[in-house]
């Protein structure tokens, strides 16, 4: 109940969790185009490489000292290289 608590009054947790929110809002938007392969790699980064970014943040392995931002505030984007969209 604390870490919640934290993770919502926290400016840097709240923002890692509304990137993973509003990244999963859009996938589920445009899931219907994507093909299978890339779906898949997205549904991978969304719940795996930022999922982890952000438990990092509430676990204490990354995360705000006092009113500094950590180096690590940027979303993994490593996995989005790995996709081409097909037009």
């Amino acid at each position: 109940m604390v870490d919640d608590m934290r993770e919502m009054q926290d400016p840097e947790m709240s923002y890692r969790r509304g990137y993973q929110q509003g990244a999963n809002d859009l996938f589920e938007a445009i899931r219907a185009w994507l093909q299978a392969p890339e779906a898949a790699l997205l549904n991978e980064w969304i719940n795996g490489d930022l999922l982890n970014w952000r438990l990092a943040a509430i676990s204490g392995e990354s995360r705000r000292d006092g009113d500094r931002i950590t180096d690590a505030c940027a979303p993994p984007t490593q996995r989005l290289g790995k996709i081409r969209a097909k037009s």
